[in-house]
């Protein structure tokens, strides 16, 4: 098998992707792709996903990027494949904002890209998690798609529902809203969250935590 990471947000789309390449790929780790100015993302907080990888029983890399970004990109990909890696694993599910892949781009010629669920049917893809027993928590929802707001609802048949009545993409791929996946058939053991409470910001609502064990 050919050695892969897998490119982690911590939410559905790169679980699910993780899941379905168990069996292709060789596994080594997880990685991320974070600002070099240690700005902290609410949809997807590093320490959330540090507390997943220890679950998942996986090293993740936390990995800087700066300005120019494609440049900064590749280099950071390069250091990747000459670790040993040859594939990177990503949830991506199709073109945002009209654009190319962006992870084809940057890692052109450098290491494989494999995309499982690359133009899948959105309601396919939520009801295989809901099949497959993942916890999934929406963590993340912009007020102009969500009012009132989906953020601290956990991903469950009457939520899809609701989303497929939306002119949004389902699975959030443009943005829309984002997720944490709490448990999964390669944790170990669920992710815990105590003190939860959902957060008003000026162009969404974001879910926060005082403790996960």
């Amino acid at each position: 098998m050919k050695k892969a990471a897998v490119l982690w947000t911590g939410g559905k789309d790169s679980a699910l992707a993780f899941q379905v390449s168990l069996n292709l790929y060789d596994i080594r780790r997880l990685v991320c792709f974070v600002p070099a100015d240690n700005r902290q993302f609410y949809a997807h907080p590093t320490q959330f996903m540090t507390l997943q990888a220890q679950k998942m029983g996986l090293p993740i890399e936390f990995v800087p990027i700066s300005e120019p970004y494609e440049l900064s990109y590749r280099q950071q990909i390069e250091t990747i494949r000459d670790s040993g890696i040859e594939v990177l694993i990503t949830g991506d599910i199709s073109i945002v904002g009209g654009m190319p892949n962006w992870i084809d781009g940057v890692a052109a010629g450098l290491v494989e890209v494999y995309k499982p669920l690359w133009e899948l049917e959105r309601e396919s893809i939520l009801q295989t998690l809901i099949s497959n027993r993942f916890e999934v928590v929406c963590s993340l929802a912009y007020k102009k798609y969500f009012q009132p707001t989906i953020a601290g609802r956990y991903l469950d048949s009457g939520l899809i529902a609701e989303l497929k009545q939306l002119p949004i993409d389902t699975c959030g791929e443009q943005g829309e809203y984002h997720t944490w996946v709490l448990d999964a058939p390669f944790f170990k053991e669920a992710i815990q969250l105590e003190g939860t409470r959902v957060v008003e910001a000026v162009e969404y609502y974001y879910l926060t935590y005082a403790d996960a064990v």
